[in-house]
Parts: C-alpha cells; sequence; structure tokens
C-alpha cells in the first residue's frame, strides 16, 4: 500500500527467519549519506523490524498476523499502525490492516527489478507511483484475494469511519504466464474513493501537488470523488533482465470542477552475479479546473539504482532521482549499506 523500500524487501524476504512456535523476526538496518537539490549533504541511518506470526486450525485453515516497527505508529481501532491480519484457507485469503488495496495488489510497478538504495531515491521521483488510492481514508483495508492457477482475482474496501463519505472500494485481476525463457505477469484493476481535502490540495490524484500548481491551498473540506483505471505488464527472463510498463487513468470530480490525469511509467532492471543496476521513467499529464479556471498538470522523473551483494544479507546501495514540476527540476541521491537479518 505505502512506498517501500525495495531492496531491503528483497533482502528480507531472502534472509533466514528466526522463528519458535508460528512466531518469526526479521529485520533490516541502513547507513550512509543522502543529499540533493535543496538538502544538505548529511548522514543517513535507518532501522526496522517486523514480526510475522501464524498458524493453523483443527480444520486446516491458516492465520497470522505481522507489525512493521519501523512505522512507529500507533496500533488502535482506526489505524493500521504498520500492522495487518490474515485468515487463509480453500475460500482464499481475507487480509486486514496495513495491506494494498486491490488494484495495487493486481499491478506491478515498472520499477521491477529494481536495485533499490538506502533512501528510496529511484521511486520517489515527481514521476512515480506507487499506492494509486490507497489511503484515501484511515489507511485500514480488508482484502479479499485468491488465485486460480495462472489467474488472481482480488477485491478490497477502506471506509470513512466518520460515516461522513462513502467507502472506497477497488477490484484487481492477476495473470501470469511461463513463455517459454521468460515470464510474462499481467494485472487491471479499477478503484474509486472520495478524498476529504482539507487545505492538502491533494484533489485526490496520487502523486500530484495541486497546492503547487495552483498557487496555495484549496478551501478546507473540500469532498472529491476519484476514479482510477490501471494497467501493468512485467516480463522477467532467466538471464537476469526484468522490465515493466505500467499506465492509470485518474478521474477526479467535485463540487465546482473535474480533472482528469494519465500516469506511465516504464522500467528495465539486470542482475549478473552480485551486481543489479535498474533505470525507471514516469510522467502524469493531464488538467483540471476550479471554477472558471484551468490548470495543467505535468510532472515527471527518472530513477537509477546499482547495488551490489556482499553475501550473508549486506549490500551496497547508490541511488538517484531526478524530478521536473511545470518545468523546474530537482534531484536527490543517496549512497550506503543496506543489511538484513
Amino acid at each position: 500500500m505505502k512506498k517501500v523500500l525495495f531492496a531491503t524487501t528483497a533482502l528480507v524476504a531472502s534472509a533466514g527467519f528466526a522463528s519458535a512456535q508460528g512466531v518469526e523476526v526479521s529485520g533490516w538496518a541502513e547507513m550512509g549519506i543522502f543529499g540533493g537539490d535543496g538538502i544538505e549533504t548529511q548522514f543517513f541511518t535507518d532501522i526496522d523490524v517486523l514480526f510475522r506470526m501464524s498458524g493453523e486450525t483443527d480444520n486446516g485453515l491458516s492465520f497470522g498476523a505481522g507489525v512493521d516497527l519501523d512505522e512507529n505508529g500507533a496500533f488502535t481501532v482506526n489505524d493500521d499502525g504498520g500492522a495487518f491480519m490474515f485468515l487463509s484457507g480453500a475460500f482464499g485469503t481475507v487480509t486486514m490492516g496495513d495491506t494494498d488495496g486491490a488494484l495495487d495488489w493486481a499491478l506491478t510497478e515498472a520499477w521491477v527489478g529494481n536495485a533499490g538504495s538506502i533512501a528510496d531515491d529511484e521511486t520517489v521521483h515527481a514521476g512515480a507511483l506507487g499506492a494509486y488510492l490507497d489511503g484515501a481514508y484511515d489507511g485500514q483495508i480488508l482484502r479479499y484475494d485468491n488465485v486460480f492457477g495462472d489467474f488472481g482475482v482480488a477485491l478490497s474496501v477502506e471506509m470513512d469511519d466518520a460515516g461522513v463519505r462513502d467507502a472506497g472500494w477497488a477490484i484487481g485481476f492477476r495473470y501470469g504466464v511461463d513463455l517459454g525463457g521468460a515470464d510474462l505477469d499481467l494485472g487491471l484493476g479499477y478503484q474509486t474513493a472520495t478524498y476529504a481535502v482539507s487545505g492538502t490540495g491533494q484533489l485526490g490524484i496520487a502523486g500530484v501537488d495541486i497546492d503547487a500548481i495552483v498557487g496555495g491551498p484549496l478551501p478546507p473540506a473540500y469532498e472529491v470523488d476519484v476514479d482510477a483505471v490501471g494497467v501493468s505488464a512485467t516480463v522477467s527472463t532467466g538471464n537476469g533482465l526484468s522490465a515493466g510498463l505500467a499506465y492509470t487513468q485518474f478521474d477526479a470530480s467535485y463540487a465546482d470542477g473535474a480533472g482528469d490525469m494519465d500516469q506511465i511509467s516504464v522500467g528495465v532492471g539486470y542482475t549478473m552475479d552480485a551486481f543489479t543496476v535498474s533505470a525507471n521513467w514516469g510522467q502524469f499529464d493531464g488538467s483540471f479546473n476550479i471554477g472558471a479556471t484551468n490548470y495543467v498538470i505535468d510532472q515527471s522523473g527518472f530513477g537509477l539504482a546499482a547495488g551490489y551483494d556482499l553475501g550473508g544479507g549486506a549490500s551496497i546501495l547508490a541511488g538517484y532521482g531526478s524530478s521536473d514540476i511545470a518545468g523546474a527540476s530537482s534531484d536527490t541521491f543517496s549512497l550506503g549499506v543496506a543489511m538484513s537479518f
């Protein structure tokens, strides 16, 4: 649901877990430097601990829960706090908490094969899109998903705790096929949500800073209905090459106007022995109006990353991100070591 450090995710997935009685503990740590336009070059440190718990009922149902301590959120009845729970069986899997909505579940970001970086430079530039409409409410998501051979389907709901806005929901489909020497994964999905914008200026259009375009915050209690339709295609070959393409269309409507926007992104990655390099590019293009005034959305960016696997769960990572918003450019960079446990 939320943007994460993909290199770290990969490291954790490949590392061994310490487990006892259905409880697994893993984690990662990072250290290095980061900087960029308007950012003084400085030290960077980050650490995370992941707890995963699992069990099985007498009739074969699987269940579990997890919490990500890096989220630093309080776990309450209306805040996911980096936690999730699931119940799985022949009927499929039901997950609630800090998890992907069905559109995000179905689509694969174009930065497939990403080498990663300690500060996520290559995935947080102005052209990047990752969470779609997830988080329009309190961040707690209920998702059902099931896989039938090469085909998968998911449904999700995110609710307004105050009961004022209609609940947001999404549906997504996956399909994977072996092309003989390459794996092709396709995704398709739809999501709708209603945003209550309180001076943040986001209009519910993910990744776009409306404040910067309009020249100031929108009026408080601005309610915006947004629909999103997305598709993605990724291919991975046996020789370490992977590539991805993703496209999403957003449509927004509100009291005194409407807007629409397209987002397209492409990426490529290559791994040879201990080295991984990757690159991605994305662009938002669209417009919206407030009253009689029309505003143009024009922003893009690209990211580069390189990693060297030191073995034992440690890697050297370097990342760079470049952003262009309405002709104004900026960049960020980072270099350091990521360690998984």
